[in-house]
């Protein structure tokens, strides 16, 4: 009888923590700030890129399409955060689509290896406070300010 109770006990705690994982999962914290955006609230801007170009930098030298405006965007990123300066400071004068021979985005640093595949990316020129910059970048806007000893020329443009 005392087993009976124990095994019968036992299948009633079992049953009940099964029941309790299945239910339904806590609702979400209601702490997150209402002024969160959500993907609904953002904003695209309505502006053509060459308008945009021309308020960031009044005396841009090259017309951009609306495909290399972005690339230039994220050039000016990394040359403001590389040479700690302003983006007026900055004046894109080509962006060129390339093929990199390597993972190094034709930059090599020394004593790296680098994965030996073709890596499409862009070639970026840039004048920064009356010096010429080169960026090197792969096509998700990752790269960075290649200093003429170590640049390497694209496999081919595209």
């Amino acid at each position: 009888m005392f087993r009976k109770l124990i095994s019968l006990s036992l299948m009633l705690l079992i049953a009940a923590l099964t029941l309790t994982a299945c239910g339904a999962p806590p609702p979400l914290s209601q702490n997150a700030p209402a002024s969160a955006p959500t993907p609904t609230q953002i904003v695209k801007p309505t502006e053509e890129p060459e308008t945009i170009m021309s308020e960031i930098n009044p005396t841009a030298k090259a017309t951009l399409s609306p495909e290399s405006q972005p690339v230039a965007d994220d050039a000016v990123t990394i040359l403001t955060q590389t040479l700690d300066v302003l983006p007026e400071d900055v004046t894109i004068l080509e962006v060129q689509h390339v093929e990199w021979r390597d993972a190094s985005l034709g930059c090599p640093k020394p004593g790296m290896m680098y994965a030996q595949v073709i890596t499409p990316g862009y070639l970026v020129k840039a004048e920064v406070n009356g010096e010429e910059q080169m960026v090197h970048m792969n096509e998700q806007g990752k790269g960075q300010v290649c200093p003429p000893e170590r640049a390497q020329p694209p496999a081919s443009p595209q």
